[in-house]
């Protein structure tokens, strides 16, 4: 029985979204890049979404990231960036609905002015945290949450 539940488990880990033998050569890429840098960097979150094309709409259109990447026929994995963010966003696989992360910003107060009016959904605005930073909490159609933040001493200057 173990050895089932380890066979599926490793099946459902390596497999991912759909199993496709198709090359991601944008993927590949990012990877280089990022090893570059040095022995562990570049961590990319992989986002839960129930629709790919919907999500990645939401994070250009409302929160000004770019379309990097899809992969698959139809499309269900894929990538949007912002800056040195970049997420992955797998439709209906990997991970769970609601995750969190943090990405730093120089100026929090300008991202949030800028994104209000693109529409995003704001759980938080900015304000001023005891462990230093200026944060503010932004959920996307998913239920995931980006806290972006700024250090609040360059916000004091």
């Amino acid at each position: 029985m173990q050895r089932m539940i380890l066979t599926a488990g490793l099946t459902i880990a390596l497999a991912g979204c759909k199993h496709t033998d198709e090359r991601n050569d944008a993927l590949v890429e990012t990877a280089r890049a990022c090893a570059r840098q040095g022995e562990l960097s570049c961590p990319r979150p992989i986002l839960h979404v129930r629709s790919l094309h919907a999500s990645q709409r939401y994070y250009r259109d409302a929160l000004g990231f770019q379309v990097k990447w899809e992969h698959g026929d139809p499309p269900d994995f894929g990538a949007v960036g912002r800056g040195g963010a970049e997420l992955f966003m797998c439709q209906g696989c990997q991970g769970n609905p609601g995750s969190w992360l943090m990405i730093f910003t120089p100026d929090v107060d300008r991202l949030y002015a800028e994104i209000v009016r693109k529409g995003a959904i704001i759980k938080s605005p900015p304000g001023d945290k005891p462990w230093g930073m200026r944060e503010m909490q932004v959920a996307d159609p998913d239920g995931n949450v980006i806290r972006f933040g700024s250090a609040l001493d360059d916000h004091r200057r």
